[in-house]
């Protein structure tokens, strides 16, 4: 609630006929001074008889345009240089009509009504105390202002959008906020002063101000810099533990900014990265008048991936899912995009009928598979579901492509399939192979994409962590020295269609991850962004949870491609000779609940060293 020492909103009748009384005295004042500057003191008598006609007809013209620029529907306290801007409009356009006016009519003597010169003086004085009157409201507001005490908060960025959100900020009071401080990296606002704040430093003395002007909050306000100069800079202020908010990207544009305009920091902002750039045109050559089918399509993954083929022209969308709720909602956003384009099937990837009555109905030219089970502790207690669709709804999907025509298959992999530990890892292990299996019998160029975690898909623990602080923490932690890869869904989803258009068939890619991250300096940069003051457990690490997990095994390497952060494995896993057998024996074992050592059966399907060359 905004608490003001001067009630400056101009509304009501009252209220605009008090400033435009204001407006009329300060033309009519001008108007006598024109005179008296006009004449030196003393007009003659033949002039100062039209003078309360001079004073009419400005007030009449004057004010009429300022109720047409909107000069009475102006909030004082807040008037700067846009409002002398639009002052200057009226008037200039107000003397244009008064000096035809004027010259349009002379009187009997053939003299002017009015003196040019009166006009113009006239002019300058109503512009200039019109202009002071307005002002002098936001002057008066300043100088009644109170200063705040309370939430110490340093505004880092002291350009246009800081200086308008320190003004936001001491236009309101009741916010209970105070800027200590502003840190800039331009060399010239080194030791200046705005609006009496100082600027302190530069980003790189953010911790030191930190503590030497006891911030409680660090308000970005940077929205033209490069993402990787404000990614630092979170990064820097979540190291000093800061509540921190950022300005979105060019909200400047609006031409004004407040503080509603700031949003909190997410996981992306501290670890997303300059996405790679991906030849559209190309990708665009597989997809485009093709008809594409996305299995798991609702999921995180498959989603992103569905929009992302949309805005590449496909004959036809196919979208696949079995949860029907999530499938409606995925196909009702596609349909405001591209109506018609889209099309839904719920349908488990485990039923083989269903899939090849979806594949005869819709002949997919392009399958992208990313149904999966893939949280890592459930399947381990639920081992043969992870192999029913993991395993064999992979298989299902395979044959259904080779049946009917298909050209590319996709496999969505995951790190978790390198020397895997977990039955989900494993089982996608598997599913790598079924993939390399079925291009060796020539009748589908296949491909399998593998990466780390993706930030916000579900499951993963970005979410977990958002959860847990939304109710005050603890975050939970398995192990202090765990480490992950993380990558944003939106790049994992352009790598993965750049990947099967560089592909040949029979590739294994994965995806250049970056650094990995520490799980627990993970969680302290949540923490310390969102202001939660929230603890962290170690709870231990989770059955066949891995304290590292890698992008290739021992045996393993990675070699360039023609794209940036695409990388292809340079021999490929080689399936067994009696590897169909080996998965319908582990089908048989998988629908037998009672089974035991299907977690066994399944890696044993993996274990072999033997590669091929890519």
């Amino acid at each position: 609630m905004r608490v003001d020492p001067i009630r400056t909103h101009i509304h009501g009748r009252t209220a605009v006929a008090i400033l435009a009384a204001l407006d009329a005295a300060v033309i009519s004042l001008a108007t006598i001074c024109g005179y008296f500057i006009r004449f030196e003191g003393a007009p003659p008598a033949e002039y100062a008889a039209h003078l309360p006609i001079a004073v009419l007809a400005g007030i009449a013209v004057y004010v009429a345009l300022y109720s047409f620029f909107g000069l009475y529907r102006l909030v004082l306290r807040y008037v700067g240089v846009d409002t002398v801007l639009r002052l200057a409009g009226a008037t200039l356009v107000g003397v244009a009509a008064l000096l035809v006016a004027d010259f349009a009519y002379t009187t009997p003597q053939d003299l002017r009504l009015i003196p040019v010169s009166v006009l113009l003086v006239q002019w300058l004085l109503t512009l200039l105390g019109t202009a002071a009157v307005r002002l002098s409201v936001r002057v008066l507001a300043y100088l009644g202002r109170k200063p705040s005490a309370g939430h110490r908060v340093l505004i880092i960025g002291a350009g246009d959008a800081g200086s308008l959100l320190l003004r936001d900020i001491e236009d309101q009071p009741g916010l209970g906020l105070r800027v200590v401080g502003f840190l800039d990296d331009e060399p010239d606002m080194q030791h200046r002063t705005i609006r009496s704040v100082p600027v302190v430093g530069t980003t790189a003395d953010l911790a030191r101000a930190v503590q030497e002007h006891d911030v409680e909050e660090i308000l970005v306000a940077l929205p033209s810099a490069p993402p990787e100069t404000v990614r630092s800079i979170l990064n820097a202020a979540a190291d000093a533990g800061m509540k921190t908010r950022v300005m979105p990207q060019l909200v400047i544009a609006k031409g004004a900014v407040t503080l509603s305009d700031l949003r909190k920091v997410e996981v992306e902002d501290l670890l997303g990265r300059e996405p790679a750039p991906i030849d559209v045109e190309q990708v665009r050559e597989t997809l485009s008048g093709r008809v594409v089918a996305v299995t798991g399509a609702a999921g995180s993954i498959g989603s992103e991936l569905c929009r992302q083929v949309l805005s590449l022209s496909p004959a036809r969308l196919v979208l696949i899912e079995i949860d029907e709720t999530r499938l409606y909602e995925l196909w009702l956003e596609l349909e405001r995009i591209a109506p018609g384009v889209a099309v839904m099937h719920i349908c488990d990837v485990r039923d083989p009928v269903k899939l090849d009555a979806v594949f005869t109905t819709e002949r997919p030219a392009v399958v992208i598979h990313a149904a999966a089970y893939k949280h890592v502790p459930l399947m381990e207690l639920e081992p043969e579901e992870a192999v029913k669709t993991n395993v064999l709804g992979t298989r299902n999907v395979i044959e259904a492509c080779e049946k009917h025509g298909s050209e590319r298959f996709v496999l969505i992999s995951t790190d978790k399939a390198v020397a895997p530990q977990s039955v989900m890892g494993i089982t996608k292990a598997v599913a790598e192979r079924l993939m390399l299996d079925a291009c060796a019998r020539g009748r589908l160029k296949g491909v399998a994409v593998r990466f780390g975690n993706v930030l916000g898909s579900r499951g993963s623990v970005v979410p977990l962590f958002e959860e847990q602080l939304r109710h005050g923490g603890p975050i939970l932690v398995t192990h202090e020295e765990v480490t992950r890869y993380f990558m944003t869904i939106p790049e994992a989803a352009r790598l993965v269609l750049q990947a099967q258009a560089i592909s040949e068939g029979g590739d294994l890619f994965v995806l250049e991850m970056g650094e990995p991250v520490r799980i627990v300096d993970l969680a302290r940069k949540m923490i310390a962004l969102s202001g939660v003051p929230a603890d962290i457990e170690i709870v231990g690490l989770r059955p066949a949870e891995k304290l590292h997990e890698v992008l290739v095994n021992e045996a393993e390497k990675l070699v360039p491609t023609q794209r940036e952060k695409i990388l292809r494995l340079n021999a490929l896993p080689l399936p067994p000779a009696d590897f169909a057998a080996r998965v319908s024996s582990l089908e048989r074992s998988a629908r037998d609940r009672g089974a035991s050592g299907l977690r066994e059966a399944a890696l044993g399907l993996v274990e072999s060293e033997n590669g091929l060359p890519a």
